[in-house]
């Protein structure tokens, strides 16, 4: 008798992303990351070249003047099935608000993106992420942040 675990056939979150622009949000390349048995992820850069954006309407005055790259936007996401991802949270730079996510990562890497308002998720917005190679990066001389402010931006984040 042969036992596999259904995790076995899971794809990577972990990685790299190209988001889905929409209305005045930027499309941008993100990182994905695993810490203490939760997913979190960053932005790099914005596609279109454009530089980093103040942190303006953050409710928290003194992280205003923070940009929006190289800071953990989306927290405590927990592996639920092989392939969705749930239980997280995303800060919008935007608008200065925190939505629900929940993810489902499609068989070719790319997710399926679902923002929420509410825990439930029953009316919210979804969008597509592309899966992107670390290639991608060099092909258009895109250096990541510093990973070791990535993770002090942890200590930024109000549940």
């Amino acid at each position: 008798m042969i036992c596999v675990s259904i995790f076995a056939y899971a794809q990577k979150l972990e990685g790299l992303y190209q988001t889905e622009s929409f209305l005045y949000i930027q499309s941008s390349l993100v990182e994905f990351f695993k810490f203490q048995g939760k997913y979190y992820a960053y932005a790099i850069a914005n596609t279109n070249g454009s530089p980093a954006q103040k942190d303006t309407h953050n409710p928290n005055p003194a992280l205003r003047n923070r940009t929006d790259k190289g800071v953990v936007f989306l927290y405590d996401l927990k592996q639920t099935s092989p392939s969705t991802y749930e239980q997280g949270r995303v800060y919008n730079f935007y608008d200065g608000r925190t939505y629900y996510v929940h993810i489902h990562q499609k068989k070719n890497g790319d997710l399926s993106f679902f923002v929420s308002l509410y825990q439930g998720g029953i009316i919210g917005k979804s969008f597509l992420w592309k899966h992107i190679n670390e290639d991608y990066l060099q092909k258009h001389h895109i250096t990541k942040p510093d990973f070791n402010n990535v993770l002090k931006s942890l200590s930024q984040i109000n549940p």
